[in-house]
């Protein structure tokens, strides 16, 4: 009888696996056309650049200018006499929101109404990450040595890569807890 019942979990669980797959693969491709016709990485640039505009002079000293012409840079920090060109690509960065959704959209066990909090928390979050490495930007860009050269590679890191994944993790753990049987047993 135990060989029949784990004969018949490893197939649910191929089947799941499958499903998540293609949840996964059919909401990315989807979000990806959404994402490339709605022009969404400049509405996300323009609106990161606005809350960072506002908070950088309270957070950093720095004041941040953009998409000024005949400025040095399309985004600039200044700090008195000091220039500060912003090397980081919001527009480009804006498009790990559709890796992370979908995760989201294709994690089993959740029911609409906490996907649809999901995503929307998560993004939020996940904007917010963003705010606050570019409120940290200056602080690290400027007078460069190794120990914030590492300082801004570890930071990159874990705002653009370990950052989606956690907050998939920790926004979806609870379908995940069950699906994945962590925990105490019973």
């Amino acid at each position: 009888a135990g060989d029949v019942v784990r004969a018949h979990l490893g197939g649910v669980g191929t089947a799941m696996k499958w499903r998540f797959a293609g949840k996964f693969l059919i909401s990315f491709a989807i979000l990806m056309v959404l994402w490339g016709q709605s022009d969404f990485g400049t509405h996300y640039r323009s609106a990161a650049l606005a809350v960072v505009g506002f908070l950088s002079p309270l957070v950093n000293g720095w004041q941040l200018e953009y998409d000024q012409p005949g400025a040095i840079a399309a985004v600039l920090f200044r700090s008195g006499r000091s220039e500060l060109p912003m090397l980081l690509q919001l527009p480009a960065l804006s498009m790990g929101l559709v890796p992370f959704v979908s995760l989201i959209l294709a994690t089993p066990g959740q029911g609409a109404k906490r996907t649809a909090i999901n995503v929307v928390l998560g993004s939020w979050l996940y904007f917010l990450v963003h705010v606050m490495v570019v409120l940290a930007y200056p602080l690290i860009m400027d007078r460069p040595n190794t120990v914030k050269d590492t300082l801004g590679v570890f930071t990159g890191l874990m705002a653009f890569v370990v950052a989606p994944l956690g907050l998939w993790f920790v926004l979806t753990y609870p379908a995940l807890r069950s699906l994945w049987q962590l925990g105490p047993e019973q």
